[in-house]
């Protein structure tokens, strides 16, 4: 290991066999040891950060108290999913938040196929998630939203998740590498 970099993983309502895939698929991923915390938020600690008008959680807020309550070793991130919707001002929802030095929130209800009417299907649901952890980690490792054929890219809708690959771009790899040296398998 590296550098000793860690990624903690916080679940929220998310089923333990998804949680264990999505450690698996980081362990690919990064150079890093992947934590899931025997500690799972309670959606108790979430009320208050829900807004009953939109029917979802302040992401804003919801990152602001965990960041405060919830502080990171050096060269760790924490990455916190919620099986919920989450919102910021200025846009009807977000499938996640993050914050550069600590990690992210990634909110799965839209995530699900289910959501939408389909049929649940496991992969996509897995994939759809952990593309969006990959984006929000990326922002926490100082990475800014990328136009290229890239997992920076911005997603709208879940349609923009299922087009942008589960990967960094060349640019972003040498920018994560850079910044964080021997963070990525390459």
């Amino acid at each position: 290991m590296i550098l000793g970099y860690q990624i903690f993983i916080y679940p929220a309502g998310i089923e333990d066999e998804n949680v264990e895939w999505i450690k698996l698929a980081l362990e690919n991923k990064f150079n890093a040891k992947i934590i899931i915390h025997s500690k799972e938020l309670k959606w108790g600690d979430m009320i208050k950060f829900y807004n009953h008008e939109r029917d979802r959680v302040d992401a804003r807020k919801r990152i602001a108290w965990l960041s405060k309550s919830l502080t990171p070793p050096p060269n760790s991130r924490l990455i916190v999913l919620v099986n919920g919707d989450g919102f910021v001002e200025g846009l009807n929802f977000v499938f996640g938040i993050s914050k550069e030095g600590w990690g992210g929130i990634v909110f799965t209800a839209r995530l699900n196929p289910i959501f939408y009417g389909q049929e649940y299907n496991e992969t996509i649901y897995r994939v759809r998630i952990f593309k969006e952890i990959l984006h929000e980690l990326g922002h926490s490792y100082g990475l800014s939203h990328c136009n290229g054929f890239c997992v920076m890219r911005f997603s709208n809708s879940v349609y923009d998740v299922d087009r942008k690959p589960p990967e960094y771009c060349t640019k972003c790899k040498l920018e994560l590498e850079y910044y964080n040296p021997g963070l990525l398998k390459m």
